[in-house]
């Protein structure tokens, strides 16, 4: 395999960010030379809806073949688009407002009218749901970005949000694995470490994972949190015992997995970026989510490329990933919707007659 094959096999594995409302030429050579997997988009690239739009055409058209095009969209405090788009409650309040209404079928509509949104600029992939239990009141970056404060509760109502995106053409990414809802510290942040028994995180954090896994889920991203009776040396994102061991092998798990972000200080504090990037893929990841900085990204790429070129067994491992990849692209959504007038919620007039009276219970609550 020459050096130009093997930038577009680790390429595809590659998710990336950038600054500005519009990808510089550097950013889009590296796009285009290194064929890569996808893009993540935040707040920092989002003016309005008509530049957003503009900003997918752009890189759908940079791409080979159909490209990751994602955003954080779950609702309440992970919200990244701006009006007119729909400011949708956080996970915990729109699942209690469900189960007190004994529907959870509205969460459904909830995914649905998501997904019809994000589709309307081009958006494919929502790192949404959130499978986390809420299970630690003090938690101070789930909360309730959580469905539920039981693993049975939580594992219905993230999932039933999640078969609203998937049947409108938006994939759903579960996270973060396998469970950061009972930790006390902020991945962002820190390293959190768990000491829980295994008994006891099967008995919880578990559940939605595994309950996610039985309804097709196809990509999951991992949990920069260090459970100590998992693995005591490293961290979910970077251990073959939780990610082969535990995720591929004791739960038969055949989709996506994705890292967290891997600038977030509970990896970069203790390991380099290159070797955070390598230990994943070593562990059994699939796809690094790389959200800043063009010239580590860069540096990261070019360290694998050099892996690969001196070692035989990475380099199929790597080619096993890059062919669930292959496999998941035909399954992605590719152009745009169409805009409406004045509202962006782009449903069937019932639909969003529902959801609207959804939020508006919501809001009185």
């Amino acid at each position: 395999m020459n050096t130009q094959d093997l930038k577009k096999l680790i390429g595809s594995l590659l998710i990336v960010g950038f600054e500005g409302l519009e990808p510089s030429e550097s950013v889009f050579n590296f796009l285009k030379t290194w064929d890569l997997g996808g893009v993540i988009l935040f707040k920092r690239n989002v003016e309005s809806m008509e530049q957003v739009r503009e900003l997918n055409r752009q890189l759908y058209a940079s791409a080979s073949t159909t490209p990751i095009i994602s955003v954080d969209h779950e609702g309440g405090r992970v919200f990244r688009l701006p009006k007119p788009f729909t400011s949708f409650g956080p996970s915990l309040d729109l699942a209690n407002l469900a189960r007190a209404r004994g529907d959870l079928s509205l969460l459904q509509a909830v995914g649905q009218a998501m997904a019809k949104e994000l589709r309307l600029v081009g958006f494919n992939v929502n790192y949404a749901p959130v499978l986390d239990v809420h299970s630690e009141a003090s938690n101070p970056i789930i909360g309730d970005r959580a469905f539920g404060s039981k693993p049975e509760e939580a594992a219905k109502a993230a999932l039933e949000l999640w078969k609203g995106l998937e049947a409108v053409g938006v994939r759903g990414c579960g996270k973060h694995f396998p469970g950061h809802g009972d930790t006390k510290e902020d991945s962002h942040l820190t390293l959190p470490k768990l000491t829980k028994s295994q008994e006891k995180l099967e008995a919880c954090e578990f559940v939605p994972f595994v309950k996610a896994i039985e309804e097709g889920i196809s990509m999951l991203m991992t949990a920069h949190v260090l459970y100590e009776a998992l693995d005591p040396d490293y961290p979910a994102t970077l251990s073959p015992k939780i990610l082969q061991g535990l995720l591929r092998q004791r739960m038969a798990y055949e989709g996506l997995i994705l890292s967290d972000d891997l600038f977030m200080q509970g990896i970069v504090d203790h390991w380099g970026l290159e070797e955070a990037a390598e230990r994943f893929l070593r562990a059994g990841g699939d796809m690094l989510l790389l959200c800043h900085q063009e010239s580590a990204q860069r540096r990261v790429a070019a360290h694998l490329v050099h892996l690969a070129e001196k070692d035989l067994d990475f380099r199929k491992s790597l080619e096993e990933k890059a062919s669930r990849v292959a496999h998941l692209r035909p399954q992605l959504s590719s152009g745009f919707g169409k805009l409406h007038s004045s509202r962006v919620l782009a449903s069937s007039a019932a639909l969003q007659e529902r959801i609207l009276s959804f939020l508006e219970g919501l809001e009185a609550t």
